[in-house]
This record gives structure tokens, sequence and C-alpha cells, in this order.
């Protein structure tokens, strides 16, 4: 993979790889009271230095699918813009193991940016659930203008309508009026970017990271049952599809499923069919996170993407639209089958009748082989219509013909049940009575004869 430069300068390194998610950069004009513009190109690293360098433009970025920091941002005039804010702001954070933040003045408006650096990188919607389920915990309101935290919980989308993080300004920028803040007295103080970088690395090195990582899991439930408990099942469904996308790969051995997941959202909840949600699938996929280094089936993606918008446009319909399921007819492979069955059953009632039909499963194995051109696997996957043990002949009722164990008799075959005795089951249909055969034997020539006896199961008593 090509990887872009970096800047030779070591603060300009740390600045691009720390804040290294390149899409989507805001930027606007530094001295002009003008609205942030969203970049449509990735920002290269020594582009985004560059532009950091600059007096004349005000440059931010966002966040990506994963990240080693967070951000909350307090606004001046806002209700916690105070040291008794900040302390309260601070003490939300402890409990999921922040315990150390660095305070900025993020520009010459006098607002504030609380960075919190972390040990090693997180999930980030995962990190932004976490981050707004204790703040509003211990009573804080988030809200635009008041108190708003970066990474935020963004809204899901398609791969090709990508809701973006929400962006914040970079740090220190020379023109901007970002400075450091003295911690205690709230006052700026001086510093330079490679002391940023030295406060960052401490406070991050300070963290807890095993609180952090149970407040991770626990935030993420925290939003999903908060969602589940204003949905029906449709929309619980939905939430359910959303969030296995939303985690995407997590190890070998998942892309059928994953794909699963793609395609039902996809044929369900966007409507899609055939071609456009094929596409869907593998611009979806490749988008997931974990995609690159758990799916082992990269290069079979468009075919079977192709596999699953088939059978997603088969079995499911867009919501809101009436059901589009149809009978499905049998397959090639069930007629077969089903045709094989019907020729095994009939050759044996066939030599059966005729008094022909061999009594040891080898010898009736291969008769029946020959007169219902069928294969001995086959045979042995239909024991029931043809095996000695498990095959036997109903007698017949009421002059009606003999019924094979294996067939259903009719209506008319069933013991009617009288008045004015008590109820009983006839003695002929207590259990299966053999047809008479003719008892094969074989003379030490290896010819065979016929013996004038009989061979069967016992007959049923009178």
């Amino acid at each position: 993979m090509i990887q872009d430069p970096y800047p030779e300068n070591l603060d300009g390194y740390t600045l691009c790889t720390t804040f290294d998610y390149k899409w989507a950069t805001i930027e606007r004009p530094a001295l002009a009271a003008a609205d942030w513009t969203t970049h449509k190109f990735p920002m290269r690293p020594r582009s985004l230095w560059a532009r950091w360098k600059s007096a004349d433009t005000i440059i931010g970025t966002r966040f990506g699918t994963t990240t080693g920091h967070a951000l909350i941002d307090i606004d001046a005039g806002s209700d916690y813009h105070s040291p008794q804010g900040l302390r309260a702001i601070r003490d939300a954070l402890e409990p999921i193991g922040l315990v150390r933040t660095l305070l900025i003045r993020s520009s010459f408006s006098g607002g504030w940016h609380l960075y919190i650096p972390l040990p090693e990188r997180v999930s980030t919607f995962s990190l932004a659930c976490a981050l707004k389920h204790a703040v509003e915990a211990q009573g804080l309101t988030v809200q635009a203008g008041q108190l708003e935290i970066f990474p935020n919980i963004k809204p899901y989308a398609r791969p090709w309508e990508i809701t973006e993080y929400n962006g914040h300004r970079l740090p220190l920028q020379p023109g901007s009026g970002s400075c450091l803040l003295d911690s205690h007295t709230l006052a700026p103080t001086g510093g330079s970017l490679e002391r940023f970088w030295w406060m960052w690395k401490f406070m991050a090195q300070a963290q807890d990271p095993e609180a952090l990582a149970a407040a991770l899991s626990q935030g993420r439930e925290v939003q999903r049952q908060r969602k589940r408990r204003h949905t029906g099942k449709v929309a619980i469904w939905k939430d359910d599809l959303q969030r296995e996308l939303e985690a995407g790969w997590t190890g070998p051995g998942q892309t059928n499923s994953m794909l699963r997941a793609i395609c039902t959202y996809g044929r369900v909840f966007e409507g899609l069919a055939d071609e456009e949600l094929a596409l869907y699938i593998e611009q979806m996929a490749y988008t997931r996170p974990g995609y690159l280094d758990h799916c082992r089936h990269q290069h079979q993606l468009p075919q079977k993407a192709k596999a699953w918008s088939r059978w997603a446009t088969r079995f499911y319909w867009p919501l809101g639209t009436a059901p589009q399921r149809q009978t499905i007819a049998p397959s090639a492979n069930d007629q077969k089958q089903a045709d094989a069955r019907q020729r095994i059953r009939q050759a044996t009632l066939r030599l059966a009748r005729l008094g022909k039909l061999a009594e040891t499963a080898s010898h009736r194995m291969r008769q029946i082989c020959k007169a219902a051109h069928a294969s001995a696997q086959t045979l042995y996957k239909n024991l029931e219509l043809w095996h000695p043990q498990q095959w036997c002949v109903m007698p017949a009722v009421a002059g009606d013909t003999a019924i094979a164990s294996g067939g259903s008799p009719g209506q008319g075959d069933r013991p009617k049940a009288s008045s004015t005795e008590p109820l009983h089951t006839p003695a002929p249909q207590l259990r299966c009575r053999p047809m008479t055969l003719p008892v094969k034997t074989f003379t030490p020539q290896g010819e065979e004869g016929v013996s004038g006896g009989e061979r069967g199961f016992p007959q049923a008593p009178d």
C-alpha cells in the first residue's frame, strides 16, 4: 500500500499521526467570519501541516472508525465555562478511567477545548457513547453552545451517503488565538506545540485503560438499549443489523454472516434489488471495519455479492411494500429425487405382486436397482421403500389392493367405530402381514430352485 509522506518536522509528524483521519477535513479563513467548508478530497499529511502553519486559514479534522483521543468543547458564556463547570466535567470523566485532561483556549473568543489523550486507539463510536452517557449521568447537558463532545454519536448511513463524525479545529494553530491554559488558574500560559505533545504523552499514560475498556462496552450497550426502548420490532431488527454492520469483521470466518446482514439491510430498509443490491453489498463490505484484516474472500467478493443479492431479492421485500415471496417451484434436483423414489416404490410393489421379490437385502437391492434404474446409493437413501426390515405390505381391506407401509391409506381404509361395540383395532391391522412369497433356494451348483414352503413374518392372530 502506498503511504503518503509525512512532514520531516517532529511536531508536524506527531500532528499528522494523531489527527490522522484525512477525509472530509474542514477549513475556513482565519480573519473573515465565514462558515466552515468541507474538503471532498483527502488531505495529505504534508498539506495538513502546511495549512496548520498558515495564519490565513483555520484547519480541522474529523474522526475515523478508531481514535486515540477525544475532545470536549466548552463555549465561552456557557453554563460550564467556569472553574466549577470544568471541575464537574472532569469529575464526570474519572469514573470511566479518564483521569487526566489537557485544557487549551480554542480561539480568541475564549472558548475551551478539553483534550482527552488515550493510551491506545479505541472504537470511535464506543468512545462517543461512553463519553455522552458518563457526562449525562452526572446531570450535565450535552448541547451545542453549551457542551459538545467529539466524537459525537453519529447516525448510521449508506456507504455512498456517509455520515461523518463532527469535525473540530486543530490545537495551537498560529494566528488562531489558541493557547495552553493553566490547569489551576485557567490563565493563558506560554507554550509551543512541542510542550503540548509532551503534556499529551504524559496525560495519555496516566489514564486507566481497564476502567475505560469496561466503560466503552457499557456505553455502547446503554446506547443500544435506549434506542430499543422507543422502537418496535422492525426498528429493533434494523438496530441490530446496524450494530452488526458498525462492528464489522472482528475475526476470520465471518464473511458470510456479514454479507447476509448487509444484503438483508439493503433489501429491506434500502429497497434495493438485483444489481443495485449487489453493488451495495460490495461497497458496504469494503467500508466495514476489519474487512482488510479478517476477510479471507476479498477476491471473491463480487461473485459473493451477486449470489447474496439474488438470495435476498428472492426471500425479502422492501419494508412497507406488499410481500413478494412466491411459492418456489421444486428444483431440478428435488424433482429428480422424487422421480427416483416413485420408480423404487413401483418396482418394489410390482416384484412383490409377481412373487419375485427377494428376501435378503443384497439380492433385493440388485433386483430393484435393475427394475427401477436406480443406483445403490439412491436405494440406501430410501430404505423405507424397499429394505426387508423397513418395508412391508399392509393387507387388503374390503377388497382393496395391498398398500405399502410407506404409502398413505385412503380415508375409506380407516377402521370405523361402532356405536354398540367397544372401540378396537381390527386384528388384521394390528401389524404388517407379509405377502405369500416363494422361497428361493440355491443348489450346490449355484442354480436357483423354488421350494413349496412359505417364509415370512408370523401371521396375525385371528
